[in-house]
């Protein structure tokens, strides 16, 4: 079990994208900045958990996640609501981790923390997938004590889309606090793509990604308590 790996919403995006949507935008270069300017706004406070309907409310009970999204004709935006059978320092720990990314999601080549300061993190992540390989350069605003995380490009390098932003939101469960409720939702700008890639980057991925969470930090918490026996 420890060897399967899951598919990660950033390596869905650059392996689909650098496969379909960007010869014209070139691949990732370190160290040069990156050729558009902002277009989505960054999220700087506390995102709003979503309020789920009931039948939702029953599909994360049965450990179902629940998905929103949109899509327009130059990308889209989704979240996706998870709960997990562990506390939110182990959910934390988990998505942190971006040195094992490698190790436990599908198609990622390399992933790692190329600068610190403070509560920013900047984090260079490379995807490979068939025979190409693209690259991702963000700016991962840590805010452990209001409950969520934030991103956008780091535009002083060159990733392989226009824009991007997102967060993770990890909430203690109200009823357990052994369980986490998980939020993760992501917005990129392509442009031209076709409809069924923008599906699988704001549908397929979001789902994806809060499940390598998910199995994770699961199999963590189990770990620690079987060592605590």
């Amino acid at each position: 079990m420890g060897n399967i790996k899951v598919k990660h919403p950033f390596i869905c995006l650059l392996a689909v994208t650098s496969f379909v949507a960007l010869p014209s935008e070139g691949r990732a270069e370190e160290h040069k900045p990156h050729p558009h300017p902002p277009i989505l706004k960054p999220i700087v406070s506390t995102p709003d958990p979503v309020k789920l309907t009931a039948d939702e409310k029953a599909q994360l009970n049965k450990g179902e996640p629940v998905l929103r999204q949109s899509k327009d004709d130059s990308g889209g935006a989704g979240i996706a609501i998870q709960t997990i059978d562990a506390p939110p320092s182990v959910v934390w720990k988990t998505i942190l981790a971006y040195d094992k990314y490698k190790d436990w999601v599908d198609n990622v080549k390399s992933c790692k923390v190329y600068k610190k300061s403070g509560i920013l993190w900047y984090v260079e992540m490379t995807s490979k997938f068939m025979w190409v390989s693209s690259t991702l350069y963000t700016i991962n605003r840590i805010r452990k004590k209001m409950n969520y995380m934030s991103w956008t490009l780091d535009r002083n390098r060159t990733s392989d889309v226009r824009d991007m932003i997102g967060y993770w939101l990890v909430l203690e469960s109200p009823d357990n606090p052994n369980k986490t409720r998980l939020e993760y939702s992501t917005e990129l700008v392509l442009g031209g793509v076709p409809d069924f890639i923008v599906n699988i980057l704001t549908k397929d991925a979001l789902v994806d990604g809060t499940a390598w969470v998910k199995k994770r930090s699961e199999e963590a918490f189990a770990s620690k308590n079987k060592a605590q026996k």
